[in-house]
């Protein structure tokens, strides 16, 4: 087995205790945004792992293993709030803090029970986070972590 080997399974399972200790982080966690993004990435990583398991040796077997394992990574969604920061990314290891944060626009639709958030940081929009959690229950949240003068936007969507 090559030392190429060995480093690259070591990183894939750096990389999945990362993530997996991030998404217990979570506080609030965002809803994904579609069922492509989480099917790819697993079809991707089963093709890939196959094409190397199939050579035979122990070392492809492994790096065939290692490398469907981090491209399924993708799969895991771990994005939302946790006590400190809004997370945006799985692979986001600094986040947004909440004290960066200048105002936050909560959207409750009702039709689909969810809602949306949106925050500006310095001006400029952040991404749209949406969430299957009660508003009142994220209003609470925000106006507990927010700094103190943050302004906080409740719109209801009603047809």
């Amino acid at each position: 087995m090559t030392i190429f080997t060995l480093l690259f399974a070591a990183f894939t399972i750096i990389l999945y205790s990362f993530l997996f200790l991030l998404k217990k982080e979570l506080v609030f966690s965002a809803k994904r945004v579609s069922i492509f993004s989480l099917i790819l990435p697993v079809f991707l990583g089963v093709i890939s792992a196959s094409l190397f398991i199939t050579m035979g040796d122990l070392d492809n077997i492994i790096r065939g293993i290692a490398v469907g394992a981090s491209i399924a990574s993708y799969a895991i969604s771990a994005r939302g709030m946790t006590e400190e920061r809004f997370i945006l990314h799985s692979m986001d290891n600094r986040g947004i803090r909440f004290d960066e944060v200048d105002r936050v626009v909560l959207t409750e639709v009702p039709e689909k029970a969810e809602v949306k958030l949106n925050f500006f940081k310095f001006g400029l929009r952040g991404p749209l986070m949406k969430f299957h959690t009660p508003i009142d229950e994220l209003v609470n949240f925000l106006a507990s972590h927010l700094k103190e003068g943050t302004p906080i936007d409740v719109v209801s969507e009603k047809n």
